[in-house]
């Protein structure tokens, strides 16, 4: 897709409205700590660069906090929103058909906050995850980040409604969905200090615009942005993050997958 500004087909206002305006934050940082810190592992001995395909990128704001961990990377943003300017415009649930639009053959492709915007739900995602697995260089890395406790996903409140999440999975439902096109070789939490900023939406009477949602926003970019708590957070998220029982009890879970042997 190639339009100009003004012919641009914006899928969706609010999330283009809400990330273009996207800047580093708490849960970001703790994040791409955890997922650079995979990939890392991964490349250790390897003497070429990974090549990373980031599906869903919006801002390509990966790009920044990856280079600020330090990890030496290739980078290709690929994105349905064309107002974003992704390096390919790219629908992730056609992967397979636009493979040879792709630079290079990804080594790492990451799907971070990404499967539960996709519309066709569960079997959406299980294509999506499938497709990338073929993709994928052999013996690479498919990373999908879900939302566990993001504005209480799991717990699935009825007065909770985020319209562009298509689904609201438990980590268990996650990982069967996604088992069965890729193997599942790690699961980690993220975000355990991060995610107290969502408490005021335990209120049945919660709303974006009345109290409880201005003291949601007021927790989320204000007080929990005090620089002290990133190290703290990073911390605490590779301590109990490894822990089975705390691995979906968190803000999202980072799911390490590599294609079926």
């Amino acid at each position: 897709m190639t339009d100009t500004t003004n012919e641009l087909t914006v899928h969706s206002q609010y999330l283009v409205k809400k990330l273009s305006n996207s800047k580093q934050n708490l849960y970001g940082t703790v994040k791409f700590d955890t997922v650079s810190r995979k990939i890392k592992s991964w490349a250790k001995g390897r003497t070429e660069t990974p090549k990373i395909l980031d599906i869903g990128c919006s801002t390509s704001i990966s790009k920044e906090y990856l280079a600020a961990t330090g990890l030496e990377f290739e980078y290709c943003g690929a994105d349905y929103e064309a107002a974003f300017q992704p390096d390919i415009v790219l629908d992730a649930t056609k992967l397979s058909e636009r493979k040879e639009d792709l630079p290079w053959r990804p080594d790492v492709i990451t799907l971070l906050d990404v499967l539960e915007h996709l519309p066709g739900k569960a079997e959406a995602i299980e294509s999506t995850m499938r497709q990338c697995c073929e993709v994928v260089a052999p013996g690479g890395l498919v990373l999908a980040v879900v939302p566990q406790l993001y504005r209480l996903d799991r717990l699935r409140f009825g007065h909770l409604h985020y319209p562009e999440h298509h689904v609201r999975f438990t980590l268990k439902e996650w990982m069967n969905i996604v088992e069965k096109a890729a193997d599942i070789e790690e699961v980690h939490g993220i975000g355990y200090l991060s995610v107290l900023p969502y408490t005021p939406m335990f209120s049945p009477w919660y709303k974006e615009n009345n109290r409880h949602g201005k003291l949601f926003h007021h927790l989320r970019s204000k007080t929990f942005e005090w620089g002290p708590l990133k190290p703290a957070e990073i911390g605490l998220t590779r301590t109990l993050g490894r822990l089975p029982g705390l691995r979906g009890w968190c803000n999202s879970t980072l799911l390490v997958c590599k294609a079926k042997g």
